[in-house]
């Protein structure tokens, strides 16, 4: 792509009344610039649709002129493929798509650039309604629902993915099409696990749930956990036998643990309230741990709960959001029963020793996707096109530095270093797409992401649904 070609398509974009960012607007940076600052990447323009029109005919004119072409929703990509993930893409921001509108007794009709946050506080403002979504008030819409999206709720009510009834999408030959189980259903499936390989959703239709009346957040700090290895490999063993104990826990307990070389940490959420959280579900989970944790409960209502997830800010996220970070992440999906022991011990002698030099801060957690009575593997596996219907454990190793730093090479080499020394003893492991590894190759991506058999699927709905290849990233369909 040159510096011409970028210009001329800036400029019939303008010309057709289509809201558009160029290099040669003041603000260009503003509009251009990656969430991940590792991986700078520049577009060739910057689409800012009001109307589902104009992302039609931005789509249509980037395809003639040979661009290939990404959605931004709440632009948060690890790899940068938001902004196309190379130089030279389309990118359609839909930031000015911001409606939340609650249009039956249970479904809403969201815009594709809403942000998490937002979401949650219209639904509950409407209406007392919920749903389950990360925990970073700031992600859109767009990339956590279609690539799967989990919150602590949604052990109960699924994954974000899995409340989407219908969608508003617009396909490679520019028209918006309505999908959903029986109208366009293969679209529809792809959307729902491949959406950057097949479309834009302009709007999503999802299922909410009546918020809770009360929650539980609690946390648990482990002293004495990382005091050896022996103690760590004990302590995520007890872990994993009882969340598979059906006689203690159900649906309504979310859970995750966090880690480091100097700290072991379990925390979550809980469907009801405190007396019956410390009565019913906390003695037991103590009884396998060492000893001294340091404990914190807190009964709360919905809202306050998921700004206490949201590291306690505002889960009102303001028109000019532009937080930025520096970061390579890797994850690793560990299908059930979970981790064996040797991968644990291979994993806590890796994380107590080289964890403790390591040359980047880093942060380590375990979400806990299955256990008894979970609600995101009672999915079946061709309900969507998302492979992890047998998750136990999805691990997110997120490596930092400050924005104004450079990312050392040693930074990579540690963080893959914790990804390998996790999954170098398990019979199988996978990798979670919305933890996007820029690492991978094209091939490895659809391995880890997919499986052949999947791939081969959507490789055969691209086909048909987008043969020019106009929705491209370095590891699309």
């Amino acid at each position: 792509m040159t510096s011409t070609q970028a210009d001329i398509i800036t400029k019939q974009l303008a010309d057709m009344e289509i809201p558009v960012k160029g290099a040669a607007d003041s603000d260009w940076t503003v509009f251009s610039s990656t969430y991940n600052l590792r991986l700078p990447v520049v577009p060739a323009a910057v689409v800012l649709p009001r109307t589902v029109q104009h992302v039609s005919d931005a789509v249509l004119c980037a395809a003639q002129h040979g661009f290939k072409v990404q959605a931004r929703s709440g632009g948060h990509s690890y790899a940068s493929y938001s902004n196309g993930g190379v130089d030279g893409a389309v990118v359609v921001d839909l930031r000015y798509f911001q409606d939340v509108e609650l249009i039956s007794d249970s479904v809403v009709r969201v815009g594709g650039g809403v942000r998490v946050g937002n979401l949650a506080c219209a639904i509950y403002d409407q209406s007392k309604r919920a749903l389950a979504h990360g925990t970073c008030a700031a992600v859109g819409v767009g990339g956590h629902f279609t690539h799967g999206g989990y919150g602590l709720s949604s052990r109960a009510w699924g994954l974000a993915m899995d409340q989407i009834v219908a969608m508003d999408v617009v396909t490679a030959d520019g028209r918006c099409q309505y999908v959903d189980n029986s109208k366009n259903p293969d679209l529809y499936y792809a959307m729902r696990g491949a959406a950057d390989s097949f479309g834009i959703a302009v709007n999503f239709y999802l299922e909410t749930q009546p918020a809770p009346e009360s929650v539980t957040n609690w946390y648990i700090k482990i002293c004495d956990a990382t005091k050896s290895v022996e103690n760590a490999v004990s302590a995520l063993q007890h872990i994993q036998t009882y969340v598979h104990d059906e006689s203690l826990i159900d649906r309504r307990l979310g859970l995750n643990v966090s880690l480091s070389s100097d700290f072991f940490g379990i925390g979550g959420t809980y469907f009801g309230s405190r007396a019956d959280f410390e009565d019913a579900i906390l003695p037991a989970l103590l009884k396998g741990i060492p000893e001294n944790p340091t404990i914190e409960v807190q009964q709360v209502d919905w809202l306050t709960s998921l700004k206490l997830l949201n590291q306690g800010q505002d889960l009102h996220v303001s028109d000019n959001y532009a937080d930025h970070s520096n970061f390579f992440a890797k994850s690793a999906i560990v299908p059930e029963p979970g981790y064996t022991k040797d991968a644990l011990a291979s994993f806590f002698t890796h994380l107590l020793g080289e964890g403790a030099r390591a040359p980047v801060s880093y942060f380590i957690m375990l979400d806990l996707y299955g256990g008894a009575d979970s609600q995101i593997n009672n999915k079946s596996a061709g309900s969507s096109a998302f492979a992890h219907r047998d998750a136990l454990w999805v691990a997110q190793v997120y490596g930092y530095v400050g924005n104004d730093e450079p990312f050392p090479a040693e930074g990579l080499e540690f963080v893959d270093g914790l990804v390998q020394s996790m999954t170098r003893h398990l019979p199988e492991h996978r990798s979670y797409e919305n933890y996007t590894d820029p690492s991978l190759t094209r091939e490895q991506a659809h391995e880890q992401y997919r499986g052949r058999e999947l791939y081969n699927e959507l490789k055969s709905l691209k086909e048909k649904l987008d043969p020019g290849n106009v929705f491209a990233n370095p590891q699309s369909i």
